[in-house]
């Protein structure tokens, strides 16, 4: 299990100068191994090592070794992210990575050690209680400095890992639906509702344009203030949604698989627009880790035909679905479209389950979305869930 805790650095004139005339040279390190693995179309380490270590050496001397094999990892990176198509270029000052020979960090005590083109220069920060009680014990593995050109000022992101916390299989299911109307709709008749998310970003859209199109001073500097607001709203709203769904007492957590769906091409108008300013994978990464945190697990399953499958008879037809309002034209049966959506995801999760390996610690039910499992048994084992267990809301479908 691995965090990242952002630190602010305590910086003074000397040591501000320092570390900027080091993140240049860690920029001009970066921009010669891409630019080096780029022209001979390969993104390999070791080959990129030996094609630039020497001449990035002997260009800027006072460059630390480390530093010098970080920025080349990081080349590296981009070129396989970019599947080696573009070169990737860095900016002046860019985020610099660090790794444990490069920088001595002991939170406890409020200080780090950061090599810099002037030698190791000692910085102090603030850490807070909060973080010495939550990551107490946790192990630093590297740290990543990043440069705030709005306010000037030095954060340091930590990375920092512990052995991850055993997930058991065993308990309900949770399916969560993702939409644009209803941002999270899940299996436990839960509504997470984006009238306000639309609201707040069509007002910071609409006062962007108006400030863009006015070009003044006072208005350009009314963007820079503005600038980021919608987006720490954003995720606000994720955290807050995803720390709902997590701190239910279901163990399983299923999503749909949504990787893609921006490139589909028979969309109505707009909805591209809609679709890449969704957060959806945001609320998802937020969903991940905080399930993790709590030894719950998140499943993922392929999301065809979920929105137009009956949950009580299972008959699929498109026009099952119309916009908002979903009736099944086999059984008749009524339900809120996204809840029956969310309801399908939990029976795929569940179908999934079943068919995970044997030797793992995972069963699925005959009956409902509850998962059990005997410990003391070599194998996993069905379980009817009794009668007193299940839900009265559900009954009727035997569903717990």
């Amino acid at each position: 299990m691995i965090r990242t805790i952002v630190l602010k650095l305590r910086t003074d004139e000397a040591q501000r100068e320092a570390l900027l005339r080091t993140m240049e040279a860690y920029t001009v390190a970066f921009n010669m191994a891409a630019e080096w693995g780029f022209r001979n179309q390969t993104c390999n380490r070791i080959k990129t090592h030996y094609g630039t270590y020497r001449n990035i050496r002997n260009s800027l001397p006072g460059l630390n070794s480390s530093l010098v094999q970080a920025a080349r990892d990081c080349a590296c990176e981009a070129l396989k992210g970019s599947k080696m198509r573009t070169k990737p270029v860095r900016r002046k000052f860019a985020a610099l990575r660090y790794n444990k020979s490069a920088a001595r960090i002991i939170l406890e005590h409020g200080f780090a050690s950061l090599s810099t083109l002037m030698g190791r220069i000692k910085f102090e920060f603030l850490y807070p209680e909060y973080f010495f009680n939550k990551y107490s014990g946790w192990r630093i593995v590297s740290a990543t400095l990043s440069f705030e050109k709005r306010s000037k000022d030095f954060y340091l992101g930590v990375s920092i890992e512990k052995e991850d916390n055993e997930r058991i299989l065993e308990g309900k299911v949770l399916g969560v639906d993702r939409g644009l109307k209803n941002l999270v709709v899940s299996s436990d008749n839960q509504f997470f509702n984006s009238k306000k998310m639309r609201g707040i970003r069509g007002r910071y859209a609409h006062n962007r344009a108006n400030l863009q199109t006015k070009g003044t001073r006072s208005a350009k500097r009314r963007l820079r203030k503005i600038a980021g607001r919608e987006r720490r709203f954003i995720a606000c709203e994720n955290h807050r949604i995803a720390k709902q769904i997590v701190n239910t007492e279901f163990q399983v957590i299923v999503l749909e698989n949504l990787k893609g769906i921006g490139k589909q091409r028979a969309m109505a108008n707009g909805m591209p627009t809609k679709l890449n300013q969704w957060p959806f994978h945001q609320l998802q990464e937020f969903i991940e880790y905080k399930a993790e945190e709590l030894g719950k697990v998140v499943l993922y399953v392929d999301p065809y035909h979920t929105s137009q499958r009956c949950n009580r008879c299972g008959h699929i037809e498109r026009e099952n679905r119309n916009g908002n309002h979903f009736k099944c034209l086999k059984c008749g049966y009524q339900i809120n479209p996204d809840l029956n959506a969310a309801r399908n995801i939990a029976d795929s999760g569940m179908a999934r389950l079943g068919r995970l390996p044997v030797n793992q610690p995972n069963a699925p039910c005959d009956e409902g979305r509850t998962l059990k499992w005997d410990s003391g048994v070599a194998e996993c084992r069905r379980k009817i869930i009794p009668q007193h267990e299940v839900d009265p809301r559900c009954a009727s479908k035997g569903r717990p």
